[in-house]
């Protein structure tokens, strides 16, 4: 585990904008994801006292949370590049789409892509989604399911974020939405970080309606880190500020390496089952939040995620790998490790279980 002593003196001046929350809620199938409790002996067997999992399998009908800063991404870029209002409805907005006739391009390993795609079908957009060679045929049709176009790359997702960023170059219309940043290409991947924080408005909101108390320690999967650095930005605000960990397969650990060596610094990646993590580089904004903000990063195996995922489904609560990541990532800290992160028997750990179980998920966290 790595860990960071001086990130629990950080303190973040990010404020959550309430408009992203209320057009949320204009979008079809909106509902407030589950917070759901664990056992209590599970609590009891590490040392703390209540575990809860905000389970995010069925968000907006579907299978994760992309959604949330998808949708905020999409119709921010689209509304900037009509020069008219965010807070303008989606009927109007659907019509001044269908005369400019945008299509979407982006890169993803799964959800992010079906996300962007729905989005687009929403709006009456075209969407145009670049996916790893390595990408399963099942994954690829469900986002063909969504009327977009998939189109494979001889390569892994860094070679796929870079043909999308040329395909919207060429298109007619063509806009680039992407969930991580690059020099020149920030204030996007801001847009759909800030879409994230619905799912922390919600969190906050459960835990004093569950508990009566705010959270001692949240644990959150890392692909390229636009979730993760939502997440530290919010929490890392709160005064007591609230312990952050992030978890990573062995094979993709992006932002450990990263945080190991003090820079920002790509990998090479391998095949895991947590295909929505496999990502080599942390997104370029969220580096400065994940780097001062982070109080601990671990890593976890395939092995250990299926367990974790096993465990889940012993109490009727399905996540894929990505999503059960963060439950073996907390049964993988060590009692010294969980020492460090300050955890007893009155601490309340959040687990962001990010997406549903296989067969009804694609392969992304």
């Amino acid at each position: 585990m790595y860990h960071n002593p001086s990130a629990q003196l950080w303190k973040s001046k990010y404020t959550i904008i309430p408009s992203i929350l209320q057009f949320h809620k204009t979008l079809p199938d909106y509902g407030k994801t589950p917070l759901l409790k664990l056992p209590a002996k599970s609590a009891e067997q590490l040392g703390v006292g209540t575990i809860l999992l905000k389970d995010e399998s069925h968000r907006f009908a579907l299978p994760s949370y992309k959604i949330l800063g998808a949708s905020w991404g999409c119709i921010y870029t689209v509304t900037h590049s009509l020069g008219i209002p965010p807070t303008t409805s989606l009927s109007e907005v659907k019509q001044l789409v269908a005369v400019v006739q945008y299509t979407f391009c982006t890169a993803t390993d799964g959800n992010w892509g079906r996300a962007v795609a729905r989005m687009a079908k929403i709006l009456g957009a075209n969407a145009l989604i670049y996916v790893p060679k390595v990408m399963v045929e099942a994954t690829k049709q469900k986002i063909r399911h969504e009327r977009a176009q998939v189109v494979v790359v001889d390569g892994d997702y860094d070679m796929a974020v870079k043909e999308a960023e040329r395909a919207a170059v060429t298109q007619p219309a063509g806009l680039l939405i992407e969930d991580t940043a690059w020099p020149g290409y920030e204030q996007i991947p801001q847009w759909v970080v800030d879409g994230y924080s619905t799912m922390m408005v919600e969190i906050d909101e459960q835990c004093q309606e569950l508990i009566g108390r705010s959270l001692d320690l949240i644990i959150c999967p890392v692909g390229v880190g636009s979730l993760a650095q939502a997440v530290v930005a919010h929490y890392k605000s709160q005064d007591p500020p609230c312990t952050v960990m992030t978890v990573e397969p062995d094979t993709a650990a992006c932002l450990k390496t990263s945080l190991e060596t003090g820079q920002m610094t790509s990998i090479p990646t391998g095949n895991t089952t947590m295909c929505g993590m496999n990502c080599g580089t942390v997104s370029m904004t969220a580096w400065p939040f994940l780097r001062d903000g982070v109080d601990a990063s671990i890593t976890v195996t395939d092995d250990e995620s299926a367990k974790a995922q096993e465990m889940l489904n012993d109490i009727e609560i399905r996540m894929g790998p990505c999503g059960a990541a963060t439950l073996a990532a907390l049964l993988g800290a060590s009692e010294e490790e969980r020492e460090k992160l300050h955890l007893n028997r009155d601490s309340l750990v959040v687990l962001l279980g990010t997406e549903g179980p296989r067969g009804e998920a694609l392969d992304m966290s």
